[in-house]
């Protein structure tokens, strides 16, 4: 590795300093999480099974809980003392550790909102990487401008290290992260084309960016230099797709001039033509089947020649999807600074020296888009489009399953010391409750405003830093190589298997829909959008595994029609 890129464990990466000072996250009584989490465990177990969670739990809180439990807390003001909170190294580790292939398994596809005046071509492709270089830049130049939540809340920056390039390197046992260190000037990006990858400059001496015109004809003449590749030569990404760890550090050490351009890259891009292909088509290829992405980097970018496609395929170790709404609205406002010095440059080629063609693993995914209509309603209480489409996915078990089973959704945690994300269960036993008899038409007014403000106390806890996962996560972290049965039993584990993995990062503005691997073979991923009179549900699944998808499709439209039919009925 050159003196750009340093390669750290998940135990050296520190906070950003100038967020170091943010609120720490709490972390809970420990009789307050089991109470919790044993009524989130209700809403998926009979009346049996209840009982027998109910001995596990109250066993645990008895013996190994409270033990550590108490060694969490010790850890947590160290932490606090470090800058950082009581899970920081471990959220990384959870990620870095996954085997096997990334675009399966914890990586995301988003499609973004279009960036670029261009309707089509070179020049619109140039206008929006400009867009997204002005953002990487300032990554690069340390000129990040602070950030702030809906609320006004000052929000962590340690997620922004990653839009200066580097990547995930991978290791035999725990990968690691390789920061790059390159500062703004005389920067390169990466464009794929057709499985193919090319350097091409993106800042001067000053840090200023590429002229449009001068971009797209790189951009032109990177496009005539794939067509005339060979057709028999592996795609540059191909070995990264595989989640081979020993097949990827043979090539690492077979080719380190290479990996280290590969990683001091920017970003990348992928040009692609997307005639034939809806977007649910062009979303499932980014997010499991991309040609155009080394699936390490952090951030790869796609664009349309022939459309006003614009996405961005992620890894998901050092970044969440709240980040990516800034970073993208600010590409939406930038201000591009051209460099009148830099001018057309011959693409470069990169390319691996290999012994073989990597395998890619089968990729039996697909994405499905359902817009379902919202009428008019005025309810007499507070019922939120967040609460609305999780009882929606909520009824829909009940439709197409005759039973639920766990929900998790994403809560964004930034405005805490080094914070990621919460898990919000959804699945309250309020919420089957009314969902049961909402399908066997006995439901009452009473039944979904205890729903809806189910839904809304599980959003202030975990906003107050009172959510659970991440304390049971914690505990279970250091109760690694033991078998008590709160952590193994899968009744008692039963609330933290997530059939339906849902998220939401609000509007179309910035991100528009989104796709990601099931956490479960059987179950789905979904991300869902709500727009003015409808809401968009992303549905993901493994279309060799997951169970009934067709029914629970089809069912998400009969949910929404009962659920505001009986608002209807409710309205005034």
């Amino acid at each position: 590795m050159s003196e750009t890129l340093r390669t750290v464990d998940v135990h050296s990466l520190s906070a950003h300093p100038a967020t170091a000072d943010l609120k720490p996250l709490p972390l809970p009584p420990l009789e307050q999480t089991l109470a919790q989490y044993a009524t989130a465990l209700s809403a998926v177990l009979d009346d049996d099974e209840r009982a027998h969670a109910s001995r596990v739990i109250e066993d645990f809180s008895q013996s190994k809980g409270p033990l550590l439990d108490a060694t969490l807390r010790d850890r947590a003001t160290t932490r606090e003392h470090e800058g950082t909170n009581w899970l920081h190294d471990e959220w990384y580790e959870g990620y870095l550790a996954v085997r096997g292939p990334l675009q399966l398994s914890t990586n995301v596809g988003f499609q973004l909102a279009p960036l670029g005046g261009e309707a089509t071509g070179t020049q619109r492709a140039a206008a929006a990487i400009q867009r997204i270089a002005t953002v990487h830049l300032q990554a690069a130049g340390d000129a990040l401008p602070e950030d702030v939540d809906a609320r006004g809340n000052r929000i962590t920056l340690n997620q922004w290290f990653v839009f200066n390039g580097g990547l995930r390197h991978p290791r035999p046992e725990i990968d690691e992260v390789a920061i790059c260190t390159k500062i703004n000037a005389h920067r390169e990006i990466g464009v794929f084309v057709d499985g193919r990858l090319y350097a091409l400059p993106i800042s001067d001496a000053e840090g200023n960016i590429t002229p449009r015109e001068y971009l797209a004809a790189n951009l032109d003449t990177v496009l005539a230099a794939a067509r005339t590749s060979s057709p028999d030569q592996a795609d540059f990404n191909a070995a990264a797709l595989s989640g081979d760890v020993s097949e990827l550090t043979e090539l690492i050490e077979r080719n380190p001039r290479t990996y280290q351009r590969l990683a001091d890259l920017l970003f990348t891009v992928d040009l692609i033509n997307t005639a034939g292909r809806d977007d649910a088509a062009l979303l499932a290829d980014l997010a499991f089947r991309p040609r155009g992405a080394w699936v390490y980097k952090p951030l790869s970018y796609q664009l349309g020649l022939d459309s006003d496609w614009t996405a961005v395929h992620v890894e998901h170790t050092c970044q969440d999807g709240g980040t990516l709404v800034t970073a993208v609205s600010r590409m939406q406002d930038a201000q591009v600074q051209e460099s009148s010095t830099l001018s057309k440059h011959a693409a470069e080629e990169l390319r691996w020296d290999l012994d073989h063609t990597p395998n890619t693993p089968a990729t039996p995914y697909t994405v499905e888009l359902h817009t379902i209509d919202i009428p008019p309603t005025d309810l007499p209480f507070k019922f939120s489009r967040d609460a609305s489409a999780q009882l929606t996915m909520t009824i829909a078990q009940q439709l197409t399953y005759g039973r639920v089973r766990a929900v998790y959704e994403a809560v964004d945690m930034r405005e805490y010391r080094a914070g990621r994300t919460e898990c919000l269960r959804a699945l309250t036993p309020e919420a089957v409750a009314f969902a049961r008899a909402l399908v066997a038409g006995t439901a009452t007014r009473e039944q979904l405003v205890a729903a809806a403000d189910a839904h809304r106390g599980w959003v202030k806890r975990c906003k107050s830093g009172n959510g659970i996962d991440r304390h049971i996560q914690m505990l279970e972290h250091l109760d690694a190589h033991e078998t008590d049965a709160f952590f193994r039993d899968p009744v008692v584990t039963a609330a933290r298997k997530d059939f339906l993995s849902t998220t939401s990062v609000g509007s179309a503005n910035q991100i528009v829909r989104y796709a990601f691997a099931p956490t479960l073979p059987e179950g789905f991923g979904i991300a869902y959008t709500p727009h003015a009179t409808a809401t968009e549900y992303c549905v993901s699944y493994n279309t060799d595994t997951a169970e009934k998808p067709q029914e629970f499709l089809a069912n998400l439209a009969r949910a929404s029609e009962l659920l505001w039919q009986f608002c209807g009925e409710l309205d005034g």
